[in-house]
């Protein structure tokens, strides 16, 4: 084979995955390696635990390691011993895995693991894992543990994880009556320093912010044995003395939190139903629906209804459609019933067309966040005006760009064809 011809060769499909599956079996030696620790020839102290490793493979993967066991500093000592003492053992062992294996499973990892995670990375210069651990926690941060988040990222120094949980709870929380509610029952207090770290971040003093930072004054007030008439030296500490603390009279008072581009999704139709007749026995109809990321609901798409058949009438072409939704949560126990709604609109005498979409859109101040941890049931209310009238229904896709749809009956279709979001993260 001349020159010519090694320059027009490629790699085809199929030598790729056989490449890949080379990196694999490579990776499951090493693992191998490491887990019988086999020709070993350094050892890890961390916590009260040893780990031993190479020192080859260690550093071919971070220069760290490499300046440690090779560079002009390094350890001369046939099997060198370094102490670790600001990673965990769990994290650690996390850590040397990837090294060996490439592979993190991130599904067994709670959030505050991997921001330890991520801290390792960073300590060792690997940029992939950085990447990938930053990635995971993105879709780990709940309302549950935003505050924990900053408060690590803050107290760490983690520049780039305090980017990304500053801006998630700058658009998922702040502005969201939802997550004030939360905060309320479920309160964190966190040091002065991630409060700070809040105020400077936000350009308004919105309300969840004002009654977060009181309230942890109170209890910061409380915890150092202070008088309840310091807290206003407390909160001046904290806003600084250029910052202006105005009193919010209403949440229409706030600025709503940016959102990216409204997208629209669409179910896939399979087949045709019998319609759903509104009626004394049957005012509501019911949908599930989760979704796998922090969302604002911003829209539903229904199928009108059915042209009525009035003989001697001239049919209308148009009708008036009035009814509410109400966005409840469903229990953890999905076979007990939502019924409490935590968000509700109204529409009111919107012009239809029969036989038509039917396109139920809200302002983006109105739009619900919805939580990826949670199931929640859509019901769509109808009062009395509309006993009689007809909606057809079709089986549809359970998944359309990761939404999931749950129909009360699968057998009897639904109404709804879609809906439209912004994401939040």
């Amino acid at each position: 084979m001349n020159l010519s011809q090694c320059q027009k060769m490629t790699i085809s499909p199929v030598d790729r995955k056989e490449q890949g599956s080379v990196g694999s079996a490579l990776g499951q030696r090493y693992g191998q390696l490491l887990h019988g620790a086999k020709y070993t020839d350094c050892v890890f102290h961390v916590c009260e635990e040893q780990v031993k490793c190479h020192k080859l493979i260690l550093s071919t993967a971070s220069p760290v390691f490499e300046a440690m066991f090779f560079g002009p500093m390094q350890n001369n000592e046939p099997e060198p011993e370094i102490e670790i003492h600001d990673i965990s053992t769990a994290i650690f062992k996390v850590l040397v895995e990837y090294i060996y294996t490439g592979v993190v499973d991130y599904k067994d990892l709670e959030l505050v693991a991997c921001i330890e995670l991520y801290y390792a990375a960073e300590k060792y210069l690997l940029n992939e894992l950085i990447a990938d651990t930053l990635l995971a926690i993105t879709r780990k941060l709940r309302f549950g543990n935003i505050l924990p988040a900053l408060e690590l990222s803050v107290c760490m120094g983690l520049d780039g994880l305090l980017e990304v949980c500053m801006t998630f709870f700058m658009r998922c929380c702040v502005n969201n009556g939802q997550y004030m509610s939360h905060l309320k029952e479920h309160y964190v207090h966190v040091s002065k320093e991630c409060v700070k770290a809040i105020i400077a971040a936000c350009k308004e003093p919105h309300k969840l912010l004002i009654w977060y930072v009181y309230e942890w004054t109170r209890q910061e007030c409380e915890q150092l044995g202070l008088r309840s008439s310091d807290a206003d030296l407390v909160v001046h500490d904290l806003a600084g003395e250029s910052s202006d603390w105005p009193v919010v009279s209403s949440v229409n008072d706030l600025d709503s939190p940016t959102l990216g581009p409204v997208v629209s999704v669409e179910r896939c139709y399979y087949k045709a139903c019998r319609p759903f007749t509104v009626d004394a026995e049957t005012p509501v109809f019911r949908l599930r629906l989760k979704c796998p990321r922090f969302i604002s609901l911003m829209g539903l798409v229904l199928n009108s209804r059915l042209t009525p058949n009035r003989l001697g009438h001239i049919q209308q072409l148009e009708y008036r459609e009035s009814l509410r939704l109400d966005l409840c949560e469903v229990p953890a126990d999905s076979e007990s019933p939502a019924t409490t709604p935590v968000w509700s609109q109204v529409v009111q005498n919107q012009s239809t067309k029969y036989n038509c979409d039917l396109h139920l859109n809200w302002r983006r101040d109105e739009g619900c966040v919805l939580n990826p941890e949670l199931t929640y049931e859509i019901h769509i209310c109808w009062d009395t005006s509309a006993y009689g009238a007809e909606y057809p229904c079709s089986l549809q896709s359970c998944m359309a760009d990761g939404m999931q749809f749950m129909d009360e009956d699968s057998f009897s279709g639904s109404l709804v064809k879609g809906l439209r979001y912004a994401n939040l993260v």
